[in-house]
């Protein structure tokens, strides 16, 4: 099962996010949660700690490559596999759930 939640600034979509994935691992089901966000709040929700937040690591840009095609055209490519990138930069929380960080926005423009 995957479930993506979206909407509006503000809507509420981090805590339900965080509230559902923990609901799930605990009945015993394996969840992997996303934080997508440019301002990550979803560790913070899942109850990490708060010393802990801070040395979570983003994905780094480099697990995509871009290769041209004999055709032209280009295509992504993962550089790790996903039991690979879950192991490397994945953040056990509470509950059992599993947490990977997109990336953070550093400054204006970085994005």
């Amino acid at each position: 099962m995957r479930i993506a939640i979206a909407g509006k600034g503000g809507t509420g979509k981090t805590t339900i996010a965080g509230t559902l994935a923990r609901v799930l691992a605990q009945r015993g089901r394996r969840v992997v949660a996303i934080d997508a966000d440019t301002n990550p709040n979803l560790a913070t929700t899942l109850g990490v700690p708060m010393e802990q937040v801070q040395s979570i690591a983003a994905l780094p840009r480099t697990l995509m490559e871009r290769r041209t095609m004999e055709d032209g055209s280009t295509k992504a490519f993962f550089t790790a596999s996903p039991a690979d990138v879950l192991e490397r930069y994945g953040t056990r929380a509470p509950d059992g759930v599993q947490l990977l960080m997109m990336g953070k926005v550093d400054h204006g423009g970085a994005g």
